[in-house]
């Protein structure tokens, strides 16, 4: 859904208010705009100058590395002026800027088929304006950069008038502003992309603000059954509003969701619009329609690297797999028209806003969409703002549990990423055990040990077995934001529960834990240095050592030179590996790597043929053993082809999805945590470090006290070192 914001009206339209950022280059919009006075200048060649009336919020909005930056994109407001060229547009008239536009002149706009402008098409990075590489607004004589070229949070933005549809002025602009993105976008991929016939089936992958857009487009064609997929359970009430005749949860069945629908529709749905973003989603959209005839649309955008696999087979059925851009809108030939069909009261716009506010309250504008009282939700947004230190009550440790005193903590990549708000972040430490509850034989007061985000409870069948780490009882859940015992939270701020964090929140002087995730070690041990074995190191060197099992002498190439890589690196070291192959994009890389063992690098960006290819050619074959630490389908596919046919081992540290297919004569394996098992394993791994046979200090690159943690925050998402930790007692 979306948050409406009323904007204030100034008489002086070249002396205007707007917001923006100054986070570093590299964070996160997760922190409170600022109203500023902001000077707009005058439109120049091909550009109008509009004052925005109403503009609505999207999550896009909080997604930009670049800083200070004025924001927003869905609007709706007045020409004020216009620059040179402009003919089509004139002062007074309605408009709605758009993230995307229409030059008419390009193959794309003069194609019926197409909507992607090679002139105005989507660039997030760009943050001046075409006609001259510079913006248009100024604080002071400072440039502020433009976002998506439209800039909707202030009062006037300069906006290239390709990227304007002009429109109904009757049109109410309070509420058709929304359709300047989110609703469009999820309209248009069933009704001008999916094409669903009256009475025909539909499945609809999210049920967020563009996935209720793509439920209205099914309705408005005439579809018989809108089937919407969402693992929120909460959402499916909301979108019976939006036509949504049946519901389902991939979370409520043991069976993949594909065949769940296939099963429901005697055979598939005659469309499929998948609008989550989600590798696993695009595919389950896919094999659930109906062969012959079915058609799935993928709206969401992947990770950049992702790649979609299915079986061939599914084609030869004549399923039909596309994708769409802005619902294949074209911003100025088709914008209009469907701000007529609203007129028409043929589509439902009003329903997508359920809150408007001034201006002047933005924030709680963000707030609002952010604690998903909005039907759009970034909850996970929220981790780029700066931590705050506060006060907090830590229960006692129930049954099984420990509670333990944090004395040195580590950062990792991860402690950024979760949905559950608020939250005691960090899963990388070092500590005693300060007290132990009901249960616990195997610990007590005074121990020094390790917290870890999977565990060992020794009962299971995975923990019985010499091959398994996967503990089916203490198996990582990075949604699970209480403890197993009662499923409550042992941390509460003034009576207000706080979340867990993979079951150890070691971003606290104290910390409850299962005892079965922690590794009771060597008290000689510096935990100040043998802390960061509780995640990376391990993922990495294990990977190597107990998986990829590399002989003496052979060649390891290993993907991906973060921390997990380097200590993937390592592992290939101690395992005696006569070569080592280092592959990354990032060439700053390779001369640290050396300090790890490296002696061979390459990055991919300097060959024109696949990096695969370039790795056989070098290594007489392929390299013995590759290990890819990156997560990268691409880097994924890349390792497994360059290992060397009869022997040749890949392992992925970066899983790939679950319904993936791997189909090639050399070994392919993926590991978790290095395959240690914690209380069994991991102290044997610190009696190697204690034994000075695997080199853990150089992973540690920076210290600083606890009170510092967003500094650390800073020297990590910066790229700076491997692995910083924090004291807690400085």
């Amino acid at each position: 859904m979306e948050v409406r914001i009323k904007k204030k009206t100034l008489t002086n339209a070249d002396n205007l208010s707007f917001l923006y950022s100054f986070l570093p280059l590299g964070g996160v919009a997760g922190k409170p705009l600022v109203i500023e006075e902001v000077e707009v200048a005058p439109p120049q060649a091909m550009e109008v100058r509009i004052k925005i009336l109403y503009t609505a919020l999207c999550h896009t909005d909080g997604q930009t590395p670049i800083f200070p930056r004025i924001l927003g994109h869905e609007a709706g407001g007045v020409i004020e002026s216009v620059g040179e060229g402009v003919t089509d547009l004139q002062p007074g008239d309605h408009v709605l800027p758009v993230f995307t536009g229409e030059c008419g002149d390009c193959a794309h706009c003069k194609s019926e088929e197409s909507n992607m402008c090679d002139l105005l098409r989507i660039d997030p990075d760009r943050g001046v304006m075409l006609a001259d590489g510079q913006s248009r607004f100024t604080i002071n004589g400072q440039p502020i950069n433009h976002f998506l070229g439209t800039s909707t949070f202030s009062e006037y933005t300069v906006v290239h008038s390709g990227c304007v549809a002009k429109i109904n002025p009757e049109a109410p602009l309070e509420t058709v502003c929304v359709l300047s993105c989110g609703f469009c976008t999820g309209f248009g991929a069933t009704v001008n992309v999916a094409k669903p016939k009256r009475g025909q089936t539909v499945a609809v992958f999210g049920l967020g603000a563009v996935g209720l857009a793509a439920c209205e487009g099914a309705r408005f064609a005439g579809a018989s059954r809108i089937i919407g997929v969402d693992i929120n359970p909460d959402r499916f009430e909301q979108a019976k509003n939006f036509g949504c005749t049946d519901f389902v949860n991939p979370k409520d069945y043991d069976t993949p969701v594909q065949e769940v629908i296939a099963e429901m529709t005697d055979g598939g749905v005659d469309r499929a619009v998948e609008c989550t973003g989600s590798i696993e989603a695009m595919i389950s959209a896919f094999e659930c329609v109906h062969d012959g005839w079915g058609v799935a649309v993928l709206v969401g955008v992947p990770h950049k690297d992702a790649v979609f696999k299915t079986h061939p087979g599914n084609f030869l059925v004549e399923k039909t797999l596309t994708g769409t851009f802005y619902g294949n809108y074209k911003t100025r030939s088709d914008i209009p028209g469907v701000v007529e069909l609203y007129m028409k009261n043929e589509i439902e716009v009003d329903k997508f806003v359920t809150h408007r506010l001034p201006f002047s309250e933005i924030n709680k504008a963000f707030d609002l969409m952010l604690s998903g009282q909005g039907v759009r939700s970034a909850v996970a947004w929220e981790a780029g703002k700066p931590l705050v230190i506060e006060e907090v009550e830590v229960a006692p440790p129930q049954a099984m549990e420990v509670r333990i005193k944090i004395l040195y903590t580590a950062l990792c990549h991860t402690d950024g990423q979760t949905p559950i708000f608020p939250r005691i972040l960090g899963h990388e430490a070092g500590g005693v055990i300060e007290s132990v509850g009901e249960g616990v034989t195997d610990l007590q007061p005074g121990d020094h040990v390790l917290p870890v985000f999977t565990g060992e409870c020794g009962d299971c069948a995975h923990c019985k077995s010499e091959e398994s780490n996967m503990c089916d009882l203490l198996r990582i859940d990075p949604d699970r934001g209480v403890m197993l015992a009662d499923g409550k939270s042992r941390f509460t701020i003034r009576g207000q529960p706080i979340s867990h964090f993979l079951g150890t929140s070691t971003f606290s002087e104290y910390t409850v834990v299962h005892s079965g995730c922690v590794a009771k070690i060597n008290p000689e041990a510096p935990l100040e240095t043998v802390c960061i074995l509780s995640c990376g190191f391990c993922t990495g060197f294990g990977a190597t050592v107990n998986v990829a099992k590399p002989k003496e002498g052979q060649t390891v190439a290993v993907f991906g030179l973060g921390a997990v890589g380097l200590s993937a690196v390592e592992g290939a070291r101690y395992a005696g590996a006569s070569k080592i192959i280092g592959v990354d994009l990032n060439p700053a890389r390779f001369e640290q790597a050396k300090k790890f063992g490296c002696t061979d690098f390459v990055n991919p960006n300097d060959y024109e043929k696949p990096v695969q290819q370039v790795l056989v050619e070098m290594t007489n074959g392929g390299v013995d053993r590759a290990v890819e630490c990156t997560g990268s389908i691409q880097a994924m596919i890349a390792a497994f082809e360059c290992v060397h046919d009869g022997w040749g081992v890949a392992v992925l540290v970066g899983v790939p999805h679950k319904d993936a297919e791997f189909k090639t004569h050399p070994t392919l394996k993926g590991t978790f945590y290095g395959n240690y098992k914690t209380r069994s394993d991991i102290p044997e791994v610190i009696e190697i470090c204690m034994r000075k046979e695997v080199e853990l200090e150089k992973f540690v690159t920076h210290r600083v006290p606890f009170s510092e943690i967003n500094k650390a925050f800073d020297l990590m998402l910066s790229g700076q070192g491997i692995r910083c930790v924090m004291s807690m007692e400085e």
